[in-house]
């Protein structure tokens, strides 16, 4: 304890807001869950991402949890505040150990309930599929305010076993509940009736303020399974006005891949040079192979198309990208020539940046293990979900 002049040293709590912890829980989770931004790729991730795939997630799992949120919140009707908040949180839980099948949401730590339940992982994916109706103005409602639309009128369900709510109720008119809903275990498999209401739904997905279906729309009105991968010739061959955009994103996909190997590549070469300490050069030889594997895709990148696809990127990553793509035609591979932008690019992260050559730089490198850490991959897209959530609804025919 240090004594503050005048005063007797004491002891106290600090209390943080649920905001600041959501945060640091992020900062602490970011290398388990996958998530790596170092040098900011994910705003070319996220911007393509959404612009074929509205609504979707990385925590996406199974396409029925859509429909399964909408019918626990309708359950819970008549409670608000604190009590639906809690009641929720129970029946999620609970529901956890129920679902059977891939994907199921807070079963890794059931009978805990789980820090991002279905209601979070797929609210704004209902509102974007039009399951959620949104506020007069055009925004979306919250989870708080879909309680309080929830009011029954008279008898809570009507002759057929179906919810009856009061004037606008949050949420369109849903498939029928299964007959075990209540009692026992219940699949993760979409009913016929199910999945013809979300392709109802999807097929007419637009992009983001643009008039253009989008290309989840269009995958999921070929029916069909998901194609071996999003840069197949079948997804090429429907892609219609995207095409040219989907290229670019592959392209972009490659190019993000080479810089995030530069970068851990960087890192090993810090750690011998700047920090004096024996380290693999595991990272440095993933940096050849992905070189190797994405360099003649990356370096066909238009990065003025680029932003004319997705809006014009932060200077410093703009920076990086354009330093990267000329390392790759000159045939280097040597990162440290691009150890200049990069650092810049990642002081973004403040006391978080690993490449700064400062105390709390060399404190950062020193909890990063080389051998531990993934080798680095190229941009998805959320290419991984979108394939669930077509397959989903193929098997459901």
């Amino acid at each position: 304890m240090r004594r503050i002049s005048g005063l007797e040293p004491s002891l106290g709590w600090s209390f943080l807001s649920r905001d600041a912890l959501a945060r640091a829980k992020a900062q602490m989770d970011e290398e388990s869950t996958g998530v790596r931004d170092e040098i900011g790729f994910l705003t070319i991730h996220q911007s393509y991402a959404d612009r074929f795939f509205p609504g979707t997630s990385v925590l996406h799992t199974r396409a029925r949890y859509a429909i399964i949120v909408p019918w626990l919140f309708e359950d819970l009707a008549g409670l608000t505040g604190a009590s639906a908040t809690r009641a929720l949180r129970d029946r999620e839980c609970e529901l956890a150990g129920r679902l059977t099948g891939l994907g199921v949401i807070g079963r890794r730590v059931f009978p805990k309930p789980s820090s991002q339940p279905p209601s979070t992982v797929y609210w704004n994916a209902m509102a974007v599929w039009g399951i959620l109706r949104p506020r007069p103005n055009g925004r979306t409602i919250s989870r708080a305010q879909a309680h309080r639309l929830l009011r029954p009128i008279g008898n809570t369900t009507d002759d057929d076993g179906q919810p009856l709510f009061g004037f606008d109720p949050p949420f369109v008119v849903l498939p029928r509940r299964p007959g075990n809903w209540q009692d026992g275990d219940i699949s993760l498999d979409l009913a016929r009736d199910e999945a013809t209401f979300l392709r109802e739904r999807l097929s007419d997905l637009r992009r983001p303020s643009d008039p253009e279906l989008c290309l989840l729309a269009r995958l999921v009105r070929t029916g069909a399974e998901a194609p071996a991968d999003m840069w197949s010739p079948e997804v090429m061959d429907i892609a219609g006005p995207d095409r040219s955009a989907l290229r670019r994103a592959q392209q972009a996909a490659s190019l993000a891949g080479i810089g995030r190997a530069i970068y851990d590549a960087l890192l090993e070469s810090m750690f011998e040079r700047e920090d004096k300490r024996p380290i693999s050069t595991r990272h440095r030889d993933h940096l050849v192979d992905i070189v190797d594997q994405h360099g003649a895709i990356a370096r066909k990148l238009d990065i003025e198309a680029l932003e004319a696809d997705i809006g014009n990127l932060p200077t410093k990553l703009r920076a990086v990208l354009c330093a990267t793509k000329l390392w790759i035609e000159d045939g280097s591979l040597d990162s440290r020539a691009l150890f200049e932008p990069y650092e810049a690019a990642e002081a973004r992260k403040g006391t978080r940046a690993r490449l700064a050559r400062t105390p709390n730089g060399r404190a950062r490198r020193l909890e990063w293990s080389s051998d531990e850490h993934g080798l680095a991959t190229s941009l998805h897209y959320r290419w991984e979900q979108v394939a669930t959530l077509l397959d989903d609804l193929a098997a459901a025919l």
